[in-house]
């Protein structure tokens, strides 16, 4: 059996070689929890538009911004119709650089370009998942997850005869900092233990596909690869239109256009009875983006087991399932979580 005194000090060292990280890990996480709303907020110019007559066709918003972005190959287009103040996000890679253009759907007019890579939300996923130093960064972000499920199971095992009695017992604001710093650490660290095995978990599973992504086989690439397809001879609105007779109740909310010797245009969105917790999009219908011919269809419903189970881990990470409500809660979570990390790092301070 191990003893006390060395799950205790598995816990501390645990705790101190993650702490930092752990930190990085909450703040970054919180700003991706609610990213689209963070965005939108930090530029209102650009991502507000006023919903005023008719939406144009998604073929001629493409045709106007070739025109002003010529060399550009398009990633992917956010149709937006279900928030229909926001506007139409184009994600392009334009002379090396990927950027953000929002453009009005009812005038056409584009109302922002931004460099994606500099934009807070990427910055925080960047940092969130490998900070910013891709791939050592997220080896590192990944031993941090291990040392949080570590912290967590060692403080819980090492608490466990007196786990529940914090309750009673609160934070005692009148004794010295240490025991307050104490009785803060333990207080949220038994209401945020689930949610912190929880982050750890789903995060370490992310960070180990990672790893097998680096070093495992990698495909080989196809040697019949087409000619690459130019924007402005898509038939974009015409495969919507497809891809909406071909699947019941289908709600397109994001286009997949062609990589460089690819044919096939992927048009992700929803049913309204697709389950959340199966991924952002459930639903996705494949065409020809030489003719806008129906080639095939996807329901997260179908999927093996493993898609399911990384579309769930996603989910359970990041919190949107829920909307709003999800997205406060995680958020007041991941501070608990915080403020867990700050003060067992006072708490050893205070001990030294």
């Amino acid at each position: 059996m191990i003893s006390d005194k060395t799950v205790y000090s598995l816990h501390r060292i645990s705790g101190l070689v993650g702490g930092l990280f752990i930190l990085i890990i909450t703040i970054t996480g919180s700003i991706l929890v609610v990213d689209r709303q963070v965005d939108n907020l930090l530029n209102p110019n650009q991502t507000h538009i006023e919903p005023v007559g008719q939406r144009q066709l998604y073929g001629k918003l493409l045709a106007a911004l070739h025109i002003q972005f010529p060399t550009a190959q398009i990633r992917s287009i956010q149709l937006s119709e279900s928030h229909k103040d926001e506007a139409v996000r184009v994600d392009l890679t334009d002379k090396g650089e990927r950027k953000w253009v929002d453009i009005n759907p009812y005038t056409g007019a584009v109302t922002g370009a931004r460099n994606a890579d500099d934009t807070l939300v990427r910055r925080a996923r960047e940092l969130h998942e490998n900070l910013l130093l891709e791939p050592v960064g997220g080896f590192i972000m990944g031993l941090a997850g291990i040392c949080l499920l570590a912290s967590v199971l060692t403080g819980t095992w090492y608490y466990r005869k007196s786990l529940l009695s914090v309750f009673k017992i609160g934070v005692r604001w009148n004794k010295s900092p240490r025991i307050v710093y104490a009785d803060i650490h333990k207080w949220l660290g038994l209401v945020a233990l689930l949610f912190m095995l929880m982050m750890s978990a789903t995060g370490i599973f992310f960070h180990w596909e990672q790893i097998e992504r680096k070093f495992g086989d990698r495909p080989k690439p196809d040697q019949a690869q087409v000619a690459s397809i130019t924007i402005e001879r898509i038939p974009v609105d015409s495969s919507i239109a497809i891809a909406k007779a071909s699947i019941a109740d289908f709600q397109p909310e994001l286009i997949d256009f062609p990589k460089p010797g690819d044919s096939t245009l992927i048009i992700r969105g929803n049913m309204p009875h697709s389950i959340r917790m199966l991924g952002k999009y459930n639903v996705s219908a494949t065409v020809d983006a030489r003719n806008g011919h129906y080639i095939s269809g996807f329901d997260a419903r179908d999927a093996d087991l493993e898609y399911m189970a990384e579309h769930i881990f996603e989910e359970l990470h990041f919190g949107r399932y829920g909307g709003w409500i999800s997205q406060v809660i995680y958020i007041l979570f991941a501070l608990a979580t915080a403020v867990v990390t700050v003060t067992g790092l006072l708490i050893w301070l205070i001990k030294r």
